[in-house]
């Protein structure tokens, strides 16, 4: 296929340098198109021109593109022609008279095909007959799995391997349909016994399938707010949870990597959902997340929440999408406006996830395998004093103090040698883990009966000297049968992933990697642990034993029934449980082995848990043709959800032997704990959806949702929504005057959603049993007060949105601004210690206000045989405010009326006194001096903002015949605590080092800087409390970061024949390659200076179809 025209790249922000040139190109582009070809008109005088000169011509006169084939051209007669002002139209078939060629006009785009034979005259179109035929692409592949049918009739055929069809019984002169997944639907008249079809590649993407509540709609017809991520996009990152190849490509959603170790926890939220944070018992609510019609647990699961001898403190809870293989993945759809979010009620409250997995298609059996491996490095992290700075800086800590050295100075006194340096974070962390990812799947069938077989395989190494990797298998099945009139169907899907994680739950990022740069080593040169000092606390973690086996069955099952042509009858029925088993041991090897009392001190806990969610969701859907130009669509169902989540743990002291650690029941001390929480919605829906002339569009949305959280008269509410749009660019006036507006559409939605975001089970009083026994008899303590009056949480959302498509939908964009207003705030009401409860959950009268921008852009810039470029990018200015506080307020003084609730009061810092050295503040009476007491919480006068406040994402993908480059970057603009602010001690202390900020410290009266003087002088210990609670710890957090790269080669279509194989790739992925950032050092997406950074990727593999 050729192609001749102007790229039309697309204005950007100056987002970094990256874009700027980038930016310029497109404007430059995108004006001279818009300054030239509006006329339909030509004027053209030449002799003997060949028509592939004719065409450009053609473009610019007129503004369309012209789309051809090379090799037609080549038995083309050349042209000689003068005219003025001759319609196109006209001109066209003068240029084509004689020629085998002939056109088509679709939109803006001319497209040049060869001429179809002449019917024979006088044929009986009674006659029935076989045709046979071949679908191929542009460049001459075959299109494998097409559909093929005789518009009108229900015949119709798949294409094989080759992209040969038959269909039998088909009338001469009917019109046979191609379609594919990708591709341009094309209508071919039968003029013989065969049909030779070339497919285009299908570049408007206003048509695809988009994934919503119970069902499926267009980009162009859906009032809502949805955003699609393919699969084609997750597979260029090489990652194990699917969150981190979703970061900064969805508009309003933010997601945070809460630590890069494998099996670690992310933060989600959608459009800053709109709650106050008032119970650390239960986290911020995040989006719900629904795999294949099955509510799934997406945020954290119930691990061992033990912080001395648990992995609180190191997968921070991990992810339900670490047993969910982002290979399996075929689409997520990320629903956000109330339109888009309400047929889910509660549940959907604070957004939707919408995950479809990979599922049979009809086709010629086809084998495929994709192969990666690589390694793992650390991220981003602080630079740290070597053994000369470290000296330096202690001794004159100790200058400072007017304080000689001690015995207890190791590191300065003589007792460590001067000369020794160790990098403790290299020596602990420093490794290079492999990462290995096996995927194979096999699948075929026919149009009736389909199926699909998958099994894959991963393995990730530990960066951490401690030994130990995670890895899982997963097998799954898909299989699709339908009767012949397709009035009967029924889908199952399942999968079983089982995962062993042996990587011992210990982050060295904290204080064991800043001792001081002289110390003793920690290991011998043989490797062992070094006993020199009596003690090791790095035997402690490094000796553990842990091992955490985690099982996922996700299974789903659809029966659907057409008793008319109009009504669809469709029951989902969904499950899915996670089971785990943590293990986690001391043994005696843990201590020193001069340790008399190491047996007494053996540690051993096993925790056992499950959540367990079944769905059910049957509904019915009517369909029908409304005064000839309406489409009338009405929903109405209902869903189930009923979710177990339990766990148990048993925690055992002091063992006899090591070997009886695997049995905590056989310790001397014994603390065992059972929880166990049932939870059950019930919800009813109905939608009426209307489309007048392809170009009105109005959706209505009504639902009853009951939920186990409230009590007797309050578990139900009603809640809806009203959506419309208009596509404006379908008026005749556009067309004529703004013909450069290709597509142009106006959308709103408003509605209202219940909430029910608290603990299980707040309605009633909660007893736990008391350790022990009195008088022979187990006690109960009460662990919370009853509220019987709770009641839904209210959550009126609205948006506007425009979308816009240019110059045939090359350039794309998309704004949309939101309103979300929460109120009847479901919170946990502090209460005064002396009543035995630290809070009352209770409904509070205080209203949040959430608003922002969302606002994408794509553009195709380059389109033709052998190159294509295109962009991609979007921004999300997301905004809060509290606009009216509880009526009893007892919450945090942070919470403050026209401010936004995710931020936080602070102390104001004024500096580093340049006479003294110390940290000086201002207090709330305008008073500066170096506070070293005295300040007090009403002295916190600074309010800052710890949302982002703006992020987003830059994308281009580049095709050069085989060759393909895709590069992503991801920004966020918010602040952060800095290094110094998350030190709980000044540096100065023996045996602590610090980082490389403390070289610019101050050092004698008159200096200014914002380090201050180094001390080990624990007085000094306040000074710094009040430092880490002031404006002072926190900095720009902001960032870029080159995300994702992805170079991709593609075996020639003639080397593959003689191959065998159908496609083969060889790829080089990248992920988190670049951080352009001024945080001091630490990695600006965890913020978190005491836990792993993201992790760098590198990874190479091939993808083979057979």
């Amino acid at each position: 296929m050729c192609q001749y025209g102007v790229g039309t790249p697309f204005p950007s922000t100056k987002m970094s340098r990256v874009m700027r040139l980038s930016a310029i190109l497109l404007l430059v582009g995108a004006l001279h198109v818009s300054a030239t070809g509006l006329s339909q008109k030509i004027s053209f005088s030449g002799k003997n021109v060949p028509l592939e000169k004719i065409f450009p011509v053609i473009e610019e006169q007129t503004g369309y593109l012209v789309f051809c084939n090379y090799a037609l051209l080549n038995q083309t007669k050349l042209v000689s022609l003068s005219v003025k002002d001759m319609p196109m139209k006209d001109f066209l078939l003068e240029i084509l008279k004689g020629q085998p060629l002939e056109y088509s006009i679709e939109r803006k785009t001319i497209v040049i095909i060869k001429k179809a034979l002449p019917p024979p005259p006088a044929i009986d179109t009674s006659i029935l007959q076989t045709v046979t035929g071949k679908v191929t692409d542009v460049n001459g592949r075959p299109v494998i799995g097409a559909t093929v049918t005789v518009k009108g009739t229900k015949s119709g055929a798949t294409t094989n391997e080759k992209g040969i069809f038959t269909l039998s019984n088909v009338k001469r002169n009917a019109l046979v349909v191609i379609s594919s997944l990708g591709y341009e639907r094309r209508e071919i008249p039968v003029r013989g016994n065969s049909i030779q079809a070339q497919l285009n590649m299908d570049i408007n993407k206003l048509d695809e399938t988009v994934v919503i509540a119970y069902g499926t709609t267009t980009k162009r017809l859906n009032p809502g707010d949805v955003t699609t991520v393919t699969a084609e996009e997750i597979a260029k990152n090489p990652v194990n949870n699917v969150f981190e190849a979703l970061q900064g490509k969805v508009p309003g959603l933010f997601i945070q990597q809460v630590t890069g170790q494998p099996g670690g926890a992310f933060n989600v939220r959608l459009r800053s959902s709109a709650n106050f944070v008032t119970d650390p018992s239960v986290p911020p609510p995040q989006p719900l997340i629904v795999v294949d019609g099955v509510i799934y647990p997406g945020s954290t699961l119930p691990m061992s929440a033990n912080t001395s001898y648990g992995t609180a403190d190191f997968l921070k809870g991990g992810s339900g999408l670490n047993y969910l293989n982002p290979n399996d993945i075929e689409s997520i759809s990320v629903l956000k406006d109330a339109d888009a979010t309400a047929l889910y009620g509660s549940s959907g409250a604070y957004g939707v996830i919408l995950i479809t997995t990979k599922k049979a298609k009809p086709g010629p059996s086809t084998f495929n395998a994709n192969i990666y491996t690589g390694v793992s490095v650390l991220g981003t992290t602080p630079k740290l004093l070597n053994t000369q700075q470290y000296l330096m800086l202690r001794r004159e800590a100790l200058a400072n103090d007017g304080t000689a050295v001690s015995i207890f100075d190791k590191d300065i006194n003589g007792t460590w040698p001067e000369d020794r340096y160790t990098d403790f974070r290299k020596v602990l962390m420093g490794s290079h883990a492999q990462t290995t990812n096996i995927n194979l799947s096999y699948g075929g069938g026919t149009r009736n009966t389909s199926y699909l077989l998958n099994g894959s395989l991963r393995n990730n190494g530990n960066i951490q000297r401690h030994k130990g990797s995670m890895g899982d298998g997963t097998f799954r099945f898909s299989l699709n049968t339908a009767t012949t009139d397709n009035k009967l169907g029924f889908t199952l899907s399942g999968s079983y992933l089982s995962s062993t994680s042996t990587m011992v739950p210990t982050d060295f990022s904290s204080s064991i990697a800043l001792s001081a740069p002289n110390a003793p080593p920690l290991f011998l040169p043989d490797g062992s642990i070094n006993w020199e000092t009596g003690a090791n606390d790095l035997a402690d973690d490094i000796n553990k034993i842990y091992k955490n086996v985690t099982n996922n069955l996700l299974a789903n099952g659809t029966l659907t029934y057409k008793p008319i042509k109009q009504l669809t009858l469709r029951a989902i029925l969904g499950y899915n449980n996670i089971t785990g088993r943590e293990f986690m041991g001391y043994p005696t090897t843990t201590k020193a082995p001069t340790y008399t009392n190491a047996a007494a001190e053996t540690h051993s806990l096993v925790n056992n848990y499950e959540v367990r969610t079944i769905t059910v969701s049957p509904y019915a859907e009517y369909n029908a043709t409304v005064w000839g130009k309406g489409n009338l669509n009405i929903k109405t169902g209902g869903m189930i959800d009923n979710k177990l989540k339990y766990a148990e743990e048993i925690e055992g002291v002091g063992f006899p032997s090591d070997a009886l650690l695997s049995n905590p029941a056989a310790g001397t001390t014994v603390i065992s704990t059972y929880t166990q929480t049932p939870y059950r919605s019930l919800g009813f829906h109905a939608v009426i959806k209307f489309v007048w002339d392809q170009r009105y569009i109005i959706n209505l949305n009504g639902r009853r949702d009951g939920s186990t959280k409230f009590g007797a008269g309050r578990k139900f509410g009603n809640f809806g929504s009203i959506a419309a749009a208009w596509i404006f660019s379908e008026a005749a006036w556009i067309k004529e005057h703004a013909s450069f507006l290709s597509y142009g559409k106006l959308r709103g939605s408003t509605g209202v959603i219940g909430g029910d975001a608290i603990s299980d089970y707040s309605y009633l009083s909660t007893y736990s049993t008391l350790t022990g026994t009195y008088q022979g008899k187990t006690g109960l303590v009460n662990g919370s007060l009853a509220n019987p009056l709770l009641s839904w949480e209210k959550n009126k959302n609205s948006e506007v949105g425009l979308e816009l498509g240019f110059l045939n939908d090359r350039i794309y964009t998309e704004a949309s601004f939101y309103r979300n207003v929460a109120s009847n705030q479901l919170i946990k009401q502090s209460l005064s210690t002396v009543t035995g409860f630290s809070g009352y959950a209770m409904n509070s009268d205080a209203i949040i206000r959430n608003s922002g921008w969302e606002i994408s852009l794509s553009s195709s810039n380059i389109k033709t045989r052998n190159i294509t470029w295109s962009t991609r990018m979007n921004i999300s200015i997301p905004t809060s405010k509290l606009k009216k506080l509880p009526t009893h307020r007892n919450l945090s003084a942070s919470y403050i009326v026209g401010k936004p609730v995710t931020g936080i009061l602070l102390y104001k810092f004024a500096g580093i006194n340049p006479q003294t050295g110390y940290y000086s503040f201002t207090n709330a009476k305008g008073t500066t001096d170096d506070f070293n007491s005295g300040l007090e919480d009403a002295d916190k006068t600074e309010f800052l903002d710890l949302a982002p406040k703006y992020f987003g994402n830059f994308q281009n993908s580049v095709r050069y015949k085989q060759w393909s480059v895709d590069f992503t970057f991801a920004f966020t603009s918010r602040k952060g605590q800095n290094f110094l602010g998350q030190s709980g001690f000044p540096f100065g202390y023996v045996g602590i080092n610090g980082g490389t900020e403390w070289l610019r410290r101050w050092q004698k009266p008159g200096d200014v800087t914002d380090i201050p003087k180094v001390s080990a002088d624990f007085g000094n210990w306040s000074r710094h409390d009040y430092f880490r609670a002031s404006t002072g710890a926190y900095s720009d957090a902001s960032y870029a970061r080159l995300q994702n790269v992805s170079i991709n080669y593609h075996l020639k279509h003639e080397l593959l024949q003689k191959l065998h194989v159908k496609d083969l790739a060889i790829y080089l992925q990248g992920q988190n390659l670049l951080t352009i950032s001024r945080y001091g050092g630490l990695d600006p997406e965890n913020l978190d200076a005491g836990t792993i950074p993201p992790m760098r990727i590198f990874t190479a593999g091939a993808n083979i179809t057979f």
